[in-house]
């Protein structure tokens, strides 16, 4: 993938599908990637829904489980992803991030029946579901269930984030809940969050270590 005129190209020299959203606002220079999962229910109804005016947000980027892809926002626009937020002192994450959503319901509570619902209705399986606790709640609070990420969305995801460095050359990427983490908890501990740095900006903090041995669908420490 590259970005040329803001806009994701795949192989071919295709562009990603772009959905226009009414959600976004003036000229931004992009410093940081900022990670979010969607909590619905499809890539099909968090787009339908970031292209209504009342949801009042959006995103650059949405990957769907199988691994589609959507652009919504060019990414020189603000995309209304982050919300109040702030980081290293700096007010205002739209005005300076892309953001990319990633379809998932996000966390989960054990039903009755021993499976795990999402907030809209939908029930998912041991196999599809990572419990462990949010890394900013206290050190009493209880596990959640957290919807696993597919590797489909995952290796599209480094491979968009790749072509968005080589382009912007950012200088972090974080998540929602790093940004705004009062408020969010998304992507939550499900996404392998120190894989996809290490993948854009290198392992030198780790260099000569063994390697890992990971979840092969979230991406996590198999020892965690």
């Amino acid at each position: 993938m590259r970005v040329v005129n803001h806009r994701l190209i795949r192989d071919k020299d295709k562009p990603v599908p772009f959905e226009a959203t009414p959600n976004q606002s003036g000229v931004i220079t992009p410093r940081f990637l900022v990670i979010h999962y969607t909590a619905g229910r499809s890539l099909q109804s968090t787009v339908g829904w970031f292209k209504q005016k009342q949801a009042k947000a959006s995103a650059h980027l949405v990957i769907g489980r199988n691994g589609d892809l959507v652009q919504m926002v060019a990414f020189n626009r603000k995309a209304w992803h982050a919300g109040q937020s702030s980081w290293n002192g700096m007010d205002g994450l739209n005005s300076h991030s892309v953001g990319i959503e990633l379809d998932n319901a996000g966390e989960l509570s054990r039903t009755e029946g021993g499976d795990w619902r999402a907030w809209f209705g939908e029930t998912y399986k041991d196999k599809d579901v990572l419990t462990a606790r949010h890394a900013h709640d206290g050190p009493g609070a209880a596990a959640s269930g957290w919807h696993v990420f597919t590797r489909e969305q995952l290796d599209v995801l480094t491979e968009a984030a790749a072509a968005l460095h080589d382009k912007y050359g950012f200088q972090a990427v974080l998540g929602h809940d790093d940004i705004a983490p009062r408020r969010k908890r998304d992507p939550g501990p499900a996404f392998p969050m120190d894989a996809l740095r290490a993948r854009l900006f290198g392992r030198a903090a780790d260099e000569g270590e063994p390697d890992e041995e990971v979840c092969e669908t979230c991406g996590r420490p198999l020892a965690e």
